[in-house]
């Protein structure tokens, strides 16, 4: 089951990401950005999947913060 929303910012966040145009829009030092939707609830696992994968996490290393 995916994480709320509110977690994947806080990581996010900590892993130097920046939020940008408060859309939840996130840029990676590489110039990459990943959106996060904050929808009630929990995203589509698919979703989570592709945020990771645009910040170039795997879910283990996302655990891991």
């Amino acid at each position: 089951m995916p994480p709320r929303p509110e977690e994947v910012a806080r990581k996010l966040w900590r892993l130097g990401l920046e939020e940008r145009a408060g859309h939840r829009l996130f840029t990676h030092p590489d110039g990459r950005v990943g959106v996060i939707p904050f929808p009630s609830g929990e995203p589509p696992q698919g979703t989570f999947k592709k945020i990771l994968k645009a910040a170039g996490l795997t879910e283990e290393e996302y655990h891991a913060l």
